[in-house]
């Protein structure tokens, strides 16, 4: 996402009448939404099924009142770019990589649009964060840019799962590196490359663009920080920018009003002082990895255990952390717990030959000798660094059950 997509807010559109008599998608209607697909009516039906968790999830921050809509949100989607490209040509100029949202003076014009990407992830990243701007801005139609994007790349992460019909929250930290490196930048000499929290308040697309990295990654950080701080009147600050918010008001107007009534009862330098001891707190992926394996070497093992497990929590489907906690369970002699930790780790990928290696010397620990034939006898079968180990603790093994 390389600029802030500028909201293209359109009072007469002679073009969208055109648009319109092009070969007509699919339209299927919800509670608060109306989705149309050029794949069909299957498609139209999933994106809506995914819309409404999004706004669920959305809402369960911001609790708007949805009878105050005056209109279902309206959501195009097209099978590929070539479709989008054709459909967006006889409404506005130039072409787009990613979603836009077209903002009419009347809602009920309204409409997100976007299409398939070959990438399934990045399609639902967008889908995310400009459903979110759209979420928004139906509610609160010119909102201050820093909540908007600040929020809708703090939600990016999220995702819809179709077994459960619900969007879950997952934390996306995609931007704390950039952050880090800003803040340490900003407060040790006060660096161009950075945006002050104070002009960030009210910022604008083109300000936005001129520094777009430091723009995304403070906006997500500060929206970050005042929802997770333990300090309940950082979080205070949020909530209160969010009431002051008002669907009459202008952008200027609603800033104004967020800093009345938000960020005037706190002094800007404990905000920024707070949000840099904040992320300093926060880890990435990577970094809560090599802190949870230097822990654990050093057999301090409640606080590996403490970082794995929140590991897990920002990619669930990395077989890393479980294979750790699975080692942490096994030195705590919860032989079961260990067997779920390992087996989990198999499942999402690992090392077939280390992580049966893993399962023998636990179930043997448990004394299930059964167990541990079947999972060293696996193991010796994969070719990997494990298999000597596997097979010589596998003929002890053997030895004993002989002797007995």
């Amino acid at each position: 996402m390389k600029k802030v997509a500028l909201i293209l807010f359109l009072v007469v559109a002679v073009g969208a009448f055109l648009a319109a008599q092009q070969n007509a998608p699919s339209e299927v209607a919800s509670t608060h939404y109306q989705v149309f697909s050029s794949l069909g009516s299957g498609d139209a039906q999933s994106i809506s099924n995914e819309m409404e968790a999004y706004f669920t999830l959305f809402n369960s921050y911001f609790h708007f009142n949805p009878s105050t809509l005056k209109a279902k949100l309206k959501v195009r989607i097209y099978a590929n770019k070539s479709e989008f490209d054709k459909y967006l040509s006889q409404i506005i100029p130039g072409t787009r990589n990613s979603f836009v949202y077209l903002q009419y003076s009347d809602p009920a014009r309204s409409v997100l649009v976007g299409y398939h990407m070959s990438n399934e992830s990045t399609f639902q990243t967008d889908l995310v964060h400009h459903g979110f701007v759209q979420f928004l801005k139906s509610f609160v139609p010119h909102p201050p840019l820093w909540l908007q994007e600040g929020f809708a790349v703090y939600f990016e992460a999220s995702r819809y799962d179709s077994s459960t019909g619900q969007a879950s929250f997952h934390p996306n930290l995609g931007w704390l590196p950039t952050l880090k490196q800003g803040l340490q930048a900003y407060l040790a000499s006060n660096s161009a490359n950075v945006i002050a929290p104070t002009e960030l308040l009210t910022i604008d697309a083109a300000g936005a663009n001129k520094n777009i990295d430091a723009f995304y990654a403070e906006s997500w950080g500060l929206v970050s920080f005042l929802i997770n701080s333990s300090n309940k009147d950082f979080n205070r600050v949020l909530w209160d920018a969010v009431d002051a918010l008002s669907p009459e008001a202008t952008t200027a107007q609603n800033e104004s009003a967020v800093q009345k009534n938000a960020f005037d009862w706190v002094k800007s330098t404990a905000i920024e002082n707070g949000l840099k001891s904040y992320i300093e707190t926060v880890k990435t992926f990577p970094e809560l990895v090599q802190a949870g394996m230097t822990a654990y070497s050093s057999g301090q093992l409640k606080p590996a255990e403490t970082d794995f497990k929140d590991a897990v929590k920002l990619d669930p489907k990395s077989y890393v952390p479980y294979y750790y906690l699975g080692l942490i369970s096994y030195s705590g002699k919860d032989y079961y717990l260990a067997e779920q930790y390992f087996q989990t780790s198999l499942q999402m990928g690992g090392n077939a030959g280390l992580v049966n290696y893993a399962l023998g010397i636990n179930a043997f620990a448990d004394n299930r000798i059964a167990d541990a034939k079947k999972y060293l006898s696996q193991a010796v079968s994969v070719q990997s660094t494990y298999k000597d180990k596997a097979a010589s603790l596998l003929d002890r093994i053997n030895q004993q059950s002989s002797a007995q």
